[in-house]
């Protein structure tokens, strides 16, 4: 044919102008294997070396992106899970360093706090305000009723300091209940104020209040617990220890309404 209205893919007699670009007949007919490139482009002009020079540079490109692209792919399934990781190791920083300038924030005590009634106001009122616990323990002056009275109450100052360990984030206070308040019954021993927010929360009266004759740090954790004072991670509340001796005592949670207001602002 000489080229009247077919394309004549001839590698001596091209058809037309030359251009790299192909038609889709072009490409449906190579895909065929009816022509080559090297036939298409002479078939546009160019001479048998520019075609070979074009498909040599065609499919060594083609060749060359398959390669790339395949390379790529592996390099992305092998760093997906790198890049997890690398996900995760941010954020757990970025956690940390809350975690950090919160505890950077909160004032930790560790130790129980011997006051006297001037310092009242400051120690109790005032740093409760910011919401901070507060757990004001009044404590014995002399002995009381019985000598397992005693035990009891030294008992539960014990507890307290364990506590003031484990819960740094709470201020626990020890001051001589006559101090504190002025005959403040001895029976009423153990007591505990419970401040927050610059005002009594809680009131614990008696031994049983805190966890009985048999009582231990895990079952006060657990009583302040339900009071919202302290998390833990108790589930139930823990068995007394075993006690010789039966002692009645007078045990009960109380509201705010026994204490009296005019002493929220000692100075």
């Amino acid at each position: 044919m000489d080229g009247r209205g077919v394309t004549n893919y001839s590698m001596d007699k091209p058809s037309c102008g030359f251009s790299t670009e192909t038609t889709e007949f072009d490409d449906a007919l190579m895909s065929r294997g009816i022509v080559t490139f090297e036939q298409a482009m002479i078939a546009k002009g160019a001479s048998p070396q520019e075609a070979r020079r074009l498909s040599d540079i065609k499919f060594n490109k083609s060749f060359e992106a398959k390669q790339v692209a395949q390379q790529f792919d592996e390099h992305n399934k092998q760093e997906t899970p790198e890049d997890d990781d690398d996900e995760f190791i941010r954020r757990y920083r970025q956690q940390r360093i809350k975690e950090l300038k919160r505890d950077k924030n909160t004032i930790k005590y560790g130790d129980v706090i011997h006051i006297s009634r001037p310092d009242w106001n400051r120690e109790v009122n005032e740093t409760s305000r910011s919401g901070t616990w507060v757990i004001v323990n009044l404590t014995r002056q002399t002995s009381s009723l019985s000598a397992r009275h005693d035990e009891l109450c030294d008992l539960v100052e014990e507890t307290i300091r364990e506590l003031a360990v484990k819960f740094e984030e709470v201020k626990f206070v020890f001051i001589p209940s006559t101090s504190a308040i002025e005959n403040w019954p001895a029976e009423n021993l153990p007591t505990l104020f419970c401040y927050r927010h610059g005002k009594m929360q809680h009131q614990l009266i008696g031994i049983n209040a805190l966890g009985g004759p048999g009582l231990n740090c895990l079952r006060l954790e657990w009583r302040l617990a339900q009071l919202g004072i302290v998390e833990t991670d108790l589930e139930e509340d823990p068995l007394p220890e075993r006690v010789s001796v039966g002692v009645a005592t007078r045990g009960e949670v109380v509201a705010d309404d026994y204490y009296d207001d005019d002493y929220d602002g000692v100075d």
